[in-house]
């Protein structure tokens, strides 16, 4: 039996836009393999998928191993999904090791582990920052004499920015080396490149880019980190092409081609310099941002990244572009705070503000809210259009400054 796996941890709702394309596959049975932590309503699923298997930690590949050898007992599987930044690497090995179409381990090595994907774009001449894998204390003190302060110390494959820093001097150094680091720890550490914030979305097939979109954070992704911003960008239309823009078209080309990038939706960071200069940060096979950001892209350039990461692992994707306003789209994400949830705004309070295309809040009065834990996690999130990148921008902010929530901490926390 043709059989499509997919493998996430996705939080519901918003994880019904992964998987709402798998319905036209009306021919093939379709199976998922979650955290067992992560699902709470199965049965918002049951539409979707055929079967739901568990597995306690999504990175327990030796698990994920075993359901797919007992499904090949009885099916034929014909693509193996895995949207999520952290099941890429998961992915590529099971494809490669069991013979499944899609990417494969070495083009998932490339785009997860940071210290091989900047390694590679080097050898080709792309401008990225200069990297090394820290080992032992004395490759920090000897980077950081390399190339001065700041200096960025992050995982190989991490996502989201978690554990991701910014060390300005060497007292901050000495302070993560003694207090922050675990023994053994293998770090990537980075030059610090000075910068606007830009991420290019696009669809790769057979090779060739056939899409790509630009928008710019309102805040770096580090800020948003470290500093408490809010994730935050906008996506510029067709005819606001200025040469920045088109530069990091180009640039975002040169790294799908070095890399080997033959078949995904892929979501690239890059930075412009106060020189002009755009210099690549990294890439993903992967949607990026989540829920917001395809919708944002949808609403400007008529383009569902969606569907294309569907169609893409099945190989049915044909390029489509639906007539849209061609105006500028902006999201952001609201704060959260962790506690029981006491006042916390609702679209409601936004009636006067013009252009909004979604706006979704998580939590309810009385609901328990979590800690913010990556750059994706927080309490709602608004989706809205605008005439000009400044108008848009002003917009948001105003929203995210107006936004209200308050929270009681229980007295045992």
């Amino acid at each position: 039996m043709r059989t499509i796996v997919y493998i996430s941890d996705f939080r519901l709702p918003s994880g019904l836009n992964f998987v709402k394309p798998l319905l036209k596959f009306t021919d093939c049975y379709k199976i998922l393999i979650i955290e067992r932590h992560q699902l709470h309503h199965p049965e918002r699923l049951e539409p979707y998928f055929d079967e739901i298997r568990y597995v306690d930690y999504l990175e327990s590949v030796g698990a994920i191993r075993e359901h797919i050898l007992q499904i090949l007992q009885s099916h034929s599987i014909v693509a193996l999904l895995t949207p999520g930044e952290n099941a890429i690497e998961i992915g590529g090995q099971l494809r490669s090791e069991f013979g499944i179409p899609g990417m494969q381990r070495n083009q998932a090595e490339a785009v997860r582990n940071k210290w091989i994907m900047k390694q590679m774009l080097h050898q080709r001449g792309i401008r990225t920052s200069r990297t090394a894998i820290a080992l032992q204390q004395q490759d920090y003190l000897r980077f950081s004499a390399t190339y001065g302060f700041p200096i960025i110390v992050k995982p190989l494959s991490g996502y989201g920015s978690i554990n991701t820093f910014k060390l300005s001097s060497m007292e901050e150094l000495l302070h993560y080396l003694q207090h922050t680091r675990k023994e053994q720890q293998r770090d990537l550490l980075e030059e610090f490149i000075q910068g606007t914030e830009f991420h290019c979305d696009s669809i790769v097939c057979q090779g060739e880019v056939v899409f790509a979109s630009v928008s710019q954070y309102l805040f770096n992704c580090l800020d948003i980190a470290t500093q408490q911003k809010p994730p935050a960008s906008i996506a510029f239309p067709k005819g606001a092409e200025t040469d920045v823009i088109l530069r990091i078209q180009d640039v975002n080309r040169q790294v799908i081609s070095a890399l080997g990038i033959n078949q995904s939706v892929t979501h690239a960071e890059l930075f412009v310099t106060p020189e002009g200069e755009v210099v690549f940060g990294e890439i993903g096979a992967r949607i990026g941002g989540s829920h917001v950001m395809p919708p944002c892209i949808k609403n400007t350039h008529g383009v569902d990244l969606f569907e294309a990461v569907t169609d893409l692992e099945l190989g049915t994707y044909t390029f489509t572009q639906q007539e849209t306003s061609n105006k500028f789209t902006g999201m952001i994400c609201f704060p959260s705070r962790a506690g029981v949830i006491q006042h916390i705004s609702g679209r409601e309070d936004y009636q006067d503000v013009p252009g909004i295309i979604d706006f979704q809040v998580s939590y309810e009065v009385g609901q328990h809210a979590g800690d913010v834990t990556d750059t994706m996690t927080r309490s709602g999130f608004a989706i809205v259009e605008g005439d000009s990148f400044e108008e848009l921008r002003q917009t948001l902010v105003d929203m995210y400054d107006r936004f209200v929530i308050e929270v009681a901490v229980p007295e045992n926390v």
